[in-house]
Parts: structure tokens; sequence; C-alpha cells
């Protein structure tokens, strides 16, 4: 399901974005916000992540329109605590300089809006505690906090997370 906004494509990932989408799984800061630490340290972890998402409609890169470089990327996932079919979880990461220019609450906007078409009512988003920044955003698009909680990081540390819930249509 493409998704295109004034500045921004959402797409399928190729195989051509493994050397772009380096940029974003070898940042050390990005990984560990997004709950992936350690970091990518050959292209080789690239080229297997984004293999295993070139079919997935739950992982869309998203892409620059005017330039058609990869900014990063957007994921939606069926609900993980309930099972519900009404609800999605939201995850998503930027490569660091493209950060701070608008572009992923222009990607998480047109998302929500597609996701109203499938009868989704409900989407969550987490952020861990000090990602002052993704909480920002998260509440700037309308999710309300729901609770705290903690994430096990497979391969770092327990994170202090936040979570929040936007209902995108009435039931």
């Amino acid at each position: 399901m493409p998704m295109e906004t004034e500045r921004l494509l959402l797409r399928r990932f190729t195989q051509n974005d493994v050397i772009a989408a380096h940029e974003l799984f070898s940042d050390e800061e990005a990984m560990r916000l997004d709950g992936m630490y350690p970091p990518f340290t050959k292209l080789k972890e690239t080229e297997d992540r984004i293999n295993s998402w070139i079919h997935s409609e739950k992982h869309l890169a998203i892409e620059l329109k005017e330039t058609g470089e990869l900014l990063g990327y957007i994921a939606i996932h069926p609900d993980s605590e309930e099972g519900r079919e009404d609800t999605r979880e939201l995850g998503f990461a930027l490569v660091s300089r493209y950060r701070g220019k608008g572009y992923m609450k222009e990607a998480i906007s047109v998302l929500l809006r597609e996701l109203v078409k499938y009868n989704i009512t409900y989407v969550w988003a987490c952020c861990f505690k000090e990602n002052t920044a993704s909480e920002r955003l998260i509440r700037s698009l309308g999710f309300e906090f729901q609770q705290a909680g903690v994430f096990d990081s497979p391969n770092d540390k327990r994170y202090e997370s936040l979570e929040f819930r936007i209902k995108l249509r009435t039931e």
C-alpha cells in the first residue's frame, strides 16, 4: 500500500535500499532508542534485514520524493497484547540528519488516515522515557498516554517506556 504526501513516498523496501538503510541501522543512538541495539557494523546485516522486509507490508520505507533518498522507516504491527484485529502497533525511525524536519509526523499522519480504511480503530505507539523527541511527536499526533511500562532490549538493557494510544474511529 504505497502512500504519498506532499514531500514523501511510503513504499515497500527494495534491494536498492540496503546501502541507504545502513546509515540508519549502523547509527548507535537510533538503534538504541528503537530497541534494536547494538547497531549493525556490517552491510550484510542491513541487507539481511531489508531482505526480510521487502515483501512485508508491515515495514515501509520513507522516501523523500524530491530526491529519492531513504529517510527511514515506519512499521505497523498487529496487536501483540490482546491480538485484536482492529488494533495495530506503530514503530518508526529516521536517519539522524532528517530528524526535526517534520518528516515523521507527515509519514505517520498519512499512515493513520490509511489505517482507517482497513477498519483499524486503535493504534499504539511506545517510546523510551528518555526519548523526549519521540514522545513529543507521538503526543502531537493526538496519541494519549495510557501507561508506563518496561522494554527488555534483547541485547542491551531494560528501559522505562511510555505507552500511548490513539482512537482512529468509533467502533
